[in-house]
């Protein structure tokens, strides 16, 4: 049979609630709204707890504590607060609620402690925290609100008054309410004296670890040996600027709005990767472009002018339906995705385009819309890869988005001659097994892949 554990010492209990005194009054009153029923909450756990106090370790008794003064009926009333009330801001808040700001600003429990006093997970109590605060101006939880609450819940427990000593009905529960009778007054033995400062080093003792695992015991010792001078700041003065919906710097495309000519450049990446093959003096079919000028220069802007076309243009973005904002983007980032050396090619073949009529201008694309869905999808890898996509297209059209970025730059950095195993093998390889050749030859270090595709052949 277990032995049940040792009551706790008296007077270690006594310093407990005593080290407790301030957070507890201030919490008791905000969460009744009344401090007479605060009081009365306060002396019946006191009770309680000196009673039950051996049943936990002393580490536990903070929590513990807390968890029954939040049982107490009296402070699970929903009430109104009155315009002298203490925190005002936070007794106005639902008792479920008020109690849980409260376990942090007052009681100094962190999120763990705090949640299993409630009795809920530490995500449910996190949500519950960020639920009680008001929204700001983005709809976020007003974080300015909680930092005023902490300092007003401060300002309370510094003002509060000392603990007064504690009542005498606590101190009989902790010794399980054994009444002694009466006996005459005789000195003590000389043999049992050395018992007596045993007891009395005893209390010592169990009052230094109630003051050191207390918060507030903690806060004084940091107090104490902190080296760092502080004192209040100043008022915050009014903000320079506050947050514009048309500053182009919050916007999540403001890359592609800021430069429009790069975004035409990038909207039309297929066409002119195919110009740039087909305006090559070596190939079959040359399309024949206009020299650009090179006393052309673009038109400079002052700040104002500049301003009013960004904010068009962002108007012009936000008119646009989610799918073609989504095309758009795509072709933003597969312009970026361009080695530097293309896009300057692409830049100049662009140049040269926007000169010719619009009559030239929808021949070509009439001539470059006659190829192939699959060849026109090819271009947008750019001039080199776009003109090997359909001998490979078959290898790598569709692949997995985790080996999309890594094939790519294979692709891009592959020789010529590895370029053409891969078209090779993409004939070659039943459509079954490439999703296992593509993978194989990720797997193998980039120095030794050309050497890889070449055994594959054999």
């Amino acid at each position: 049979m277990t032995p049940s554990p040792a009551p706790p010492s008296p007077a270690a209990v006594a310093a407990f609630l005593r080290g407790l005194d301030k957070r507890a009054r201030l919490f008791a009153t905000v969460q009744a709204g009344d401090p007479g029923r605060g009081e009365h909450a306060l002396a019946a756990v006191a009770r309680v707890f000196a009673a039950e106090a051996g049943q936990w370790p002393l580490a536990q008794w903070p929590q513990q504590y807390w968890r029954l003064l939040l049982a107490t009926p009296s402070l699970r009333q929903a009430s109104m607060p009155d315009a002298s009330a203490l925190l005002p801001g936070v007794a106005r808040l639902p008792p479920a609620q008020r109690a849980g700001v409260l376990l942090h600003l007052v009681a100094g429990l962190d999120d763990e402690a705090a949640a299993a006093s409630l009795g809920l997970a530490v995500p449910a109590y996190q949500a519950m925290i960020r639920d009680s605060l008001p929204r700001n101006e983005l709809g976020q939880p007003d974080v300015d609100v909680w930092r005023a609450w902490r300092a007003a819940a401060q300002r309370e427990l510094e003002r509060a008054p000392a603990p007064a000593p504690l009542a005498r009905p606590v101190a009989e529960s902790a010794r399980g309410d054994r009444r002694l009778p009466k006996a005459k007054a005789e000195p003590l033995p000389s043999q049992d004296s050395r018992w007596l400062w045993l007891g009395v080093l005893a209390c010592v003792l169990a009052f230094s670890a109630a003051f050191f695992i207390h918060p507030a015991g903690r806060e004084t010792i940091s107090k104490w040996f902190a080296s760092i001078k502080r004192e209040a700041l100043p008022a915050a003065a009014a903000p320079k600027a506050r947050f514009d919906a048309g500053d182009i710097a919050l916007h999540p495309d403001r890359a592609q709005l800021a430069a429009p000519q790069e975004a035409w450049y990038a909207e039309r990446l297929a066409l002119l990767a195919w110009l740039a093959n087909a305006s090559d003096p070596a190939a079959a079919d040359a399309v024949p472009l206009p020299i650009a000028s090179a006393s052309e220069q673009p038109r400079v802007r002052d700040a104002a002018d500049e301003a009013a076309a960004i904010a068009q243009r962002v108007r012009q973005w936000e008119a646009l339906s989610p799918r073609m904002r989504g095309v758009q983007r795509g072709h933003w980032q597969a312009w970026q995705a361009l080695e530097a050396g293309e896009r300057v090619q692409l830049r100049g073949i662009g140049q040269r385009v926007r000169q010719l009529s619009g009559e030239e201008q929808r021949l070509l694309r009439e001539r470059f819309a006659a190829q192939t869905s699959d060849a026109r999808a090819g271009w947008r890898l750019g001039p080199r890869l776009g003109r090997d996509w359909p001998r490979i297209a078959a290898l790598f059209g569709y692949v997995d988005a985790a080996e999309r970025e890594r094939l790519l730059r294979f692709l891009r950095d592959a020789a010529p001659e590895d370029i053409d195993a891969c078209a090779r093998l993409a004939q070659s390889t039943p459509p079954e097994e490439r999703a296992a050749l593509r993978a194989e030859l990720l797997a193998q270090p980039a120095t030794q892949r050309g050497a890889w595709l070449q055994a594959q052949l054999q």
